[in-house]
């Protein structure tokens, strides 16, 4: 039976604080509990309410044993609007980065601060086949609720790593791997052509600030997406520039 102390842990999870501190964050709802359980990733508790239990007599917890609280006990852990009755807590997974090996494309991604966008990058990196993702230390945290709900479940099966961009980006430059830059000035990315299976970075910047001006000289082949001569919009919002330039990148020639 899980403990009163245990529920108050699994409430601090939805501040970023507690989930550095205790190596968990938090999964809600049917669909999004099932990809977890589907995963590779560690599962420590698996809450369901009575009402959600009565309803999914079926629902595959491959060898998982569900708690079941009644509805009053288990508001309390979750923060959206309308409380699914389900959720799990797991570990995440340790951050590993140590070394370059780019043996494929890799998508890094710059001060993305929104966990929406964040969620829905991640979600569109692995529908393009891209594995490894590494981000700068201002993004929004990826096991943080909104961003988790966003990504559907592809944030459990991609290997994400937060480091000094500048740091990796040159080591980059040492191996002579293109680094493709999402600009508002650049060469037209649609005209580009590309070695979709060959080893590249592809550097996404935040859509209000763009990339960091420290990072512009470790670009090898700025990139933009021409804008409609009756456009008036100032740029594309951040997800949907990732999935226009990994489109590109991955399209055969």
């Amino acid at each position: 039976m899980i403990t009163k102390q245990q529920l108050k842990l699994i409430q601090s999870l939805q501040h970023k604080k507690y989930r550095k501190l205790h190596g968990l964050f938090l999964v809600e709802g049917t669909k999004m509990v099932q990809e977890l359980i589907r995963s590779d990733l560690s599962i420590l508790h698996l809450i369901v309410t009575e009402p959600w239990q009565r309803d999914n007599p079926h629902f595959d917890f491959n060898g998982v044993l569900p708690e079941v609280l009644a509805e009053h006990s288990y508001k309390p852990l979750s923060k959206l609007t309308t409380p699914p009755g389900i959720l799990a807590v797991a570990r995440i997974p340790e951050d590993n980065f140590k070394a370059l090996w780019l043996q494929e494309v890799v998508l890094c991604l710059d001060g993305i601060s929104d966990p929406g966008n964040m969620g829905t990058i991640i979600r569109t990196a692995e529908w393009f086949g891209i594995r490894e993702l590494i981000c700068s230390q201002d993004c929004a945290d990826v096991w943080q609720p909104k961003t988790v709900q966003a990504s559907m479940g592809s944030v459990f099966r991609m290997q994400i790593h937060t480091t000094e961009l500048s740091v990796f980006l040159k080591e980059v430059g040492t191996k002579h791997i293109p680094v493709y830059g999402a600009l508002l000035e650049g060469s037209d990315v649609f005209q580009q052509v590309f070695s979709p299976e060959s080893p590249a970075v592809l550097l996404i910047g935040s859509e209000s600030h763009g990339i960091n001006k420290s990072l512009l000289p470790l670009i090898t082949d700025p990139l933009t997406i021409p804008a409609h001569a009756l456009s008036k919009a100032e740029s594309l919002n951040a997800s949907v520039a990732a999935a226009i330039f990994l489109s590109c990148l991955r399209r055969k020639q």
